[in-house]
């Protein structure tokens, strides 16, 4: 995988824009500013966006030409990331450390998935914040992006079980237009999703 992503981030373009997902940048203006990760961040856009708002911001990709593409992107906008290129299956953070976690369109095959969504409920503060955005499993009578393995995709009783320990407050599945960069543009079958740990 790590390979394929190298390869997607090479290009000089950013391939999913340098703007935020709209519905992270929707939800976090609601949040009071603290510490943030941002697992599978890619190119940079929404790490980039939350320090400009203030957050301390860390955030982990298995690319290394994503992390490069993030970090220079932060130098031009004048802001500090913690960035590393690591692996979600053996990166480490303290436990209950961040303010708010945001997830994506970081899709993993099914047998790492609730590995991964366990560590983000490990790491959150109570009274955290879990954001999730991503594809769900109609996408794939889709061209806007993501994997074209229903297997990696999401829905949301498979949310649901994965936080179950949360308070969820939003899990649906909507319609909407992408106009992410050249890979996510147009017509998508996407799930928002929120919960709370609980104090």
């Amino acid at each position: 995988m790590k390979a394929t992503w190298d390869a997607r981030y090479q290009s000089t373009e950013y391939q999913y824009g340098i703007n935020p997902n709209d519905f992270f940048a929707e939800q976090i203006a609601n949040i009071p500013v603290g510490r943030i990760l941002i697992p599978a961040a890619g190119e940079g856009r929404d790490a980039i966006y939350a320090a400009k708002l203030g957050w301390e911001v860390y955030a982990f990709d298995l690319s290394e030409q994503g992390e490069a593409k993030a970090l220079k992107l932060a130098r031009e906008q004048h802001v500090q990331l913690h960035y590393v290129c690591a692996d979600a299956l053996k990166i480490q953070f303290p436990l209950e450390s961040f303010d708010v976690i945001m997830s994506t369109y970081f899709h993993t095959p099914l047998e790492i998935r609730p590995l991964v969504h366990a560590k983000f409920i490990k790491w959150l503060k109570p009274g955290g914040t879990l954001l999730l955005e991503g594809f769900n499993k109609r996408q794939l009578a889709y061209t806007s992006g993501g994997p074209k393995d229903a297997n990696w995709l999401f829905d949301n009783d498979t949310l649901a079980l994965d936080f179950k320990s949360l308070d969820i407050q939003i899990n649906q599945e909507i319609i909407r237009t992408l106009d992410e960069g050249p890979l996510h543009q147009g017509k998508a079958e996407v799930i928002q999703f929120r919960a709370i740990k609980k104090g």
